[in-house]
């Protein structure tokens, strides 16, 4: 599994088998699973799959001098998860930025001992995702270090709070390495009077709390990963609200700070002559 890629190949006795991902995928219900269908195929339509996997762009300019804008996937992407983490909305939304982008050698890092939850397993089968290990904390440590050392653009990703101080505490990010870190929220909001699902709402995110926001104070309300309101509200929501959900959309998710442009690899030349 690991013989042509980027990452130690000491992870394969970590693997999560076809068993495990089966038994996780058989253990979401149905119309669970519609809904992790559903938020994939609205990031596929929000952000398309790359049509050209590298770029390069030369101009000679009337002034003299030659510019080459060259453009390409990062080698790697590491998401690492907390093992306790239980919202496969919110990984599939990170998870599959790179492989939107173009990445094509993604490991997902389950960091802790907790037996990971079907959701979060079933979103990553259904996505095509499926290189993923389970490592405890020391293991983590170990890992993020060796990848950091080798001489090969990635990225990281970082889902969960538990996962953020891992990759923190690694000193990683003293590498120049580039990382994206899960937001930290606790609630979402849903507009009272709405026909908002909330038992769709509170599966998608198992972890948040759901409280009731009146509709006249939808333009001064901070600290809410999202809110849940009817079309004709949406443009009054407060700026500082990231993600704003319909109806019949409370099973989906998007970041909205991360996109398939992050994991692109930019090298830029100026020149007098070529």
């Amino acid at each position: 599994m690991f013989d042509d890629s980027f990452f130690p190949e000491w992870l394969e006795s970590f693997l999560i088998d076809d068993e495990r991902f089966g038994s996780a995928y058989d253990a979401v219900p149905d119309n669970r699973r519609a809904w992790l269908k559903t938020t994939i195929a609205r990031l596929h339509v929000l952000h398309g799959t790359p049509q050209v996997t590298w770029d390069r762009q030369e101009n000679h300019w009337r002034q003299g001098h030659v510019s080459i804008a060259e453009t390409r996937p990062v080698d790697w992407t590491v998401v690492v998860v907390d093992s306790e983490y239980a919202s496969g909305v919110r990984l599939l939304a990170a998870a599959m930025m790179p492989l939107l982008s173009g990445v094509e050698d993604i490991l997902v890092v389950f960091s802790g001992e907790t037996q990971v939850a079907p959701e979060c397993l079933a979103a990553l089968e259904l996505a095509g995702i499926e290189t993923a290990v389970q490592l405890d904390a020391e293991k983590t440590a170990a890992f993020l270090q060796e990848i950091t050392a080798e001489d090969a653009s990635g990225r990281l990703l970082a889902v969960g709070r538990a996962a953020g101080k891992a990759v923190q505490s690694a000193g990683v990010l003293s590498n120049g390495l580039r990382a994206w870190f899960e937001p930290q929220y606790d609630t979402i909001g849903v507009i009272s009077g709405g026909t908002i699902d909330r038992d769709l709402l509170a599966w998608a995110h198992p972890d948040f709390t759901i409280v009731d926001v009146a509709a006249e104070n939808v333009a001064t309300i901070s600290s809410l990963a999202a809110v849940c309101c009817e079309a004709d509200i949406v443009d009054s929501v407060s700026d500082s609200v990231p993600v704003s959900l319909g109806a019949g959309q409370e099973g989906c998710w998007v970041w909205a700070d991360l996109l398939p442009q992050w994991f692109m690899h930019r090298r830029f030349s100026l020149l007098s002559d070529v």
